[in-house]
C-alpha cells in the first residue's frame, strides 16, 4: 500500500499562508525558512539574517509577527514541527529536466497529495457549515473569478446549480459588474481568487457587499485584501510559495475539493428536495446521451 502523507506542520503551513500579506523583508525571510528546514536547529540568528539578506533586529521583529516571543521559542516551533523528518514537497519545484516521465509524474501526483493532506488539516469546518447554511438560505449566489480560478467556479457552479439553486459564475470583469449592481440584501456573493488579489474580482466583491450581498470568499492564503473583505472564507494549502513558476494545480485542486465538502452540506441541508432534484436533472441529463 502507498504511504500516507504527511501532514505539514500547522506553524509551516502558517507561515506559508501568510506570504502574500508580507513585506518584501519577511518574504525574503519566510521562503528561506520553506525552503531550508533543516537548516534552521541550532543557526544563530546572525546566520539567518545573513542568509535572508535582512538584518537581526528584522528577524527578531519576524519571529513575533508569526506569534514567538523570540527567536529560541521559534526554533522550538521549528524543531517541534517535525518538519525536518520529512521529505519536502514544493509545489512542481522538484521536477527536473532529467526526470523520467514517471518521476514527473510521481512528484506531481504526490505535490498534489500533500497539499490535500494540508487543506484537510487546516480547514474550518465550523466556518464551512456556516457558509453552507448560507448558500441553503440565499436567494442567489453569484460567483466571481478569473484566470485558473475560473476553473474552480464553474465546477462548483455545476454542482449547486443541478440542486436547483440559483447560481451563475462569471469571469468577465464587465459581466461581474452588471450581477454585483444587481446584489440584494439575502444574496451571497463567492469570490475565488488563490492568491487573494485579482483587481476586478475584488472590485466587483465590494460593490455586491455594498450592496447587501454576504461576501464569501475562496484564497490559499492568509491575510490577503480577498479576507479582508470576505463575511466568510474558505482557505485551502498551497505548496506553490507564492511562485508562479509552471503554475501548479495543487491550489485549484484543493479548493475545489474543499467546495465539494461546502457542496454535500448544502445537500444536505437540502435533504429529500435536493433528492428530488437531482433525479430530475440525472433524467434530463440521460436524455442527452444515445
Amino acid at each position: 500500500m502507498p504511504d500516507k502523507p504527511n501532514t505539514t506542520s500547522e506553524f509551516i503551513l502558517n507561515i506559508r499562508s501568510m506570504l502574500q500579506e508580507m513585506n518584501p523583508a519577511q518574504s525574503r525571510i519566510a521562503k528561506y525558512i520553506l525552503a531550508n528546514p533543516e537548516k534552521l536547529p541550532g543557526m544563530p540568528i546572525g546566520q539567518l539574517a545573513k542568509e535572508s539578506g535582512v538584518s537581526e533586529a528584522t528577524i527578531s521583529r519576524f519571529v513575533k509577527y508569526l506569534g514567538c516571543a523570540n527567536y529560541r521559542a521559534f526554533q522550538a516551533e521549528m524543531v517541534k514541527s517535525n518538519v525536518l523528518s520529512h521529505e519536502r514537497i514544493r509545489g512542481y519545484a522538484d521536477v527536473k529536466n532529467m526526470d523520467s516521465a514517471y518521476q514527473i509524474c510521481k512528484k506531481i501526483f504526490d505535490a498534489n497529495i500533500q497539499s490535500l493532506a494540508d487543506t484537510l488539516a487546516m480547514l474550518d469546518v465550523d466556518t464551512l457549515e456556516k457558509i453552507a447554511d448560507q448558500i441553503a438560505s440565499s436567494r442567489k449566489l453569484c460567483i466571481f473569478a478569473q484566470g485558473r480560478s475560473s476553473v474552480t467556479a464553474n465546477s462548483i457552479r455545476q454542482r449547486l446549480y443541478r440542486l436547483g439553486i440559483a447560481c451563475s459564475s462569471y469571469s468577465d470583469p464587465h459581466e461581474q459588474a452588471v450581477a454585483a449592481s444587481l446584489m440584494k440584501e439575502g444574496d451571497a456573493v463567492m469570490g475565488i481568487s488563490t492568491f487573494g488579489r485579482s483587481k476586478n474580482v475584488l472590485k466587483n466583491l465590494r460593490i455586491a457587499s455594498e450592496n447587501g450581498a454576504t461576501v464569501i470568499g475562496v484564497s490559499s492564503y492568509r491575510g490577503t485584501p480577498l479576507e479582508k473583505i470576505s463575511d466568510l472564507m474558505i482557505i485551502s494549502s498551497s505548496n506553490e510559495e507564492a511562485s508562479f513558476g509552471f503554475e501548479p494545480s495543487c491550489s485549484t485542486v484543493s479548493q475545489m475539493v474543499a467546495l465539494d465538502c461546502l457542496y454535500i452540506m448544502v445537500t444536505n441541508r437540502m435533504k429529500e428536495e435536493a433528492q428530488h432534484i437531482f433525479r430530475i436533472t440525472c433524467e434530463a441529463i440521460e436524455s442527452e446521451r444515445e
